[in-house]
């Protein structure tokens, strides 16, 4: 029997509630005590079901792989469903239908992941076929409950307002699951994941087959489209892709590694926490290495955060910096190199081909330029990369997404529907 539509409001409207109570309390904890105990707070996975009339990923058949993927090729649709977006309790007015697709992860197993695909009722007044945007959202998160294929249905989407620019413009945007059911957060395999869900968009009868395909994507969700970016060449080189917007991106994983897990500042504690057992997931060999290098209390705050969302996981690691958790941090960043390596950017077997809109902030206190970016930029442009870089003065890095945001989707849209880039910077 279906709730009224008074009732799924006020229930997404407690959830968002409940989750602002919660981080509020894991801001507001101790620091570890000699008697370490974590607070005894519920992460998302626990905390949507009482509250969104949806069942979570973990519980949603729908999301099941496969019996078998061999008649599947990357990009193929397994499955497919209509479905209503909302933001705030409110309904979207956009037509909306999600793919299950087969795409591959780092190890050249096949996987089952989902992307959403919005098509607005209004025609695309532009020259040529309607654009495909692939939006890459910042999810940042560890489990299932947090990607976008149920955020969206849930209304508790954090980036729901950059898409619509897009589809206020006539383009369809299309919203992957890029970290995959295990959430294997900086693996390589969100670029593969990325343009495996451009591909399910064009072969799921939606009237996208012929539409040109732009990247946008800011924090880790520039991860992801910069990761896309460098593999389109190899991977998918049938995409018309013709640019991508990528900003805020932690492009040296080994350079900036140390300052993640120092403590340094305290508000980027959870990159580092997230990073390395986001890697950890997709790396069975790092994994086994850090299970050796976390201190009792370390594996604690592990399995607190293997199902959390980006909030409460940045509540629940302020005072926790992971260089405490570890009984040789050196040893253990030297055990990771080889996954960091790989998910970092600017290798030249992996050089971009199509024109890129990089941004960062000058003064990025969670991944500072001159260990995330400096040397990936400077890479591109020895090697002729299209690139157009520039720099957000007196920002942090939340306000380098929102000052630059209305420039940089306005440079997508014409792009992808023709435009000249622009000049290069170098």
């Amino acid at each position: 029997m279906q709730r009224s539509t008074a009732t799924y409001r006020s229930r997404r409207f407690g959830a968002t509630a409940l989750l602002s109570v919660a981080v509020l309390a894991l801001a507001a904890g101790p620091a570890v005590a000699e008697d370490f105990e974590l607070p005894p707070l519920p992460n998302e996975a626990q905390v949507y079901p009482a509250v969104v009339p949806l069942p979570t990923p973990q519980n949603d058949p729908w999301y099941a792989d496969p019996a078998d993927f061999g008649g599947y090729a990357n990009g193929d649709v397994i499955r497919s469903r209509v479905v209503q977006i909302y933001t705030l309790g409110i309904p979207v007015p956009v037509h909306t239908t999600q793919l299950l697709f087969r795409s591959t992860d780092a190890q050249d197993n096949p996987l089952a992941t989902a992307t959403t695909v919005l098509v607005p009722g209004i025609p695309w007044l532009g020259p040529g076929a309607r654009p495909l945007i692939s939006y890459q959202e910042a999810i940042d998160s560890l489990g299932q409950q947090c990607n976008p294929s149920y955020t969206l249905r849930a209304g508790i989407q954090k980036e729901v307002a950059l898409m619509a620019q897009f589809l206020a413009a006539g383009a369809a945007v299309v919203v992957t699951d890029f970290d995959g059911k295990q959430n294997t957060i900086m693996s390589p395999a969100e670029g593969r994941m990325v343009l495996d869900g451009i591909r399910a968009a064009q072969r799921g009868g939606l009237g996208l087959e012929a539409s040109p395909v732009g990247l946008w994507g800011y924090s880790g969700g520039g991860n992801s489209s910069a990761s896309a970016a460098e593999q389109r060449r190899h991977y998918a080189p049938e995409l018309n892709i013709r640019g991508s917007a990528q900003g805020g991106i932690p492009g040296d994983k080994v350079a900036i590694a140390p300052f993640a897990i120092s403590g340094q500042q305290p508000q980027a504690n959870f990159t580092g926490w997230l990073a390395i057992l986001g890697l950890a997931r997709e790396y069975p060999e790092f994994d086994q290495a850090l299970q050796r290098y976390l201190t009792p209390e370390g594996h604690q705050v592990a399995r607190d955060l293997e199902n959390r969302c980006l909030y409460t996981a940045v509540a629940s690691t302020l005072l926790r910096p992971v260089v405490d958790y570890l009984t040789d941090p050196q040893a253990a960043l030297a055990a990771a190199n080889e996954a960091l390596s790989a998910a970092s950017f600017g290798r030249p077997e992996n050089t971009p081909d199509i024109p890129l809109l990089m941004w960062h902030s000058t003064t990025d206190q969670l991944l500072p330029a001159e260990l995330a970016i400096d040397d990936i930029a400077a890479a591109y442009c020895a090697r002729g990369v299209n690139m157009r870089m520039f720099w957000v003065p007196m920002s942090e890095h939340i306000s380098a997404e929102i000052v630059p945001e209305i420039g940089t989707v306005a440079w997508l849209l014409a792009v992808t529907a023709g435009a000249d880039p622009g000049p290069r910077v170098c």
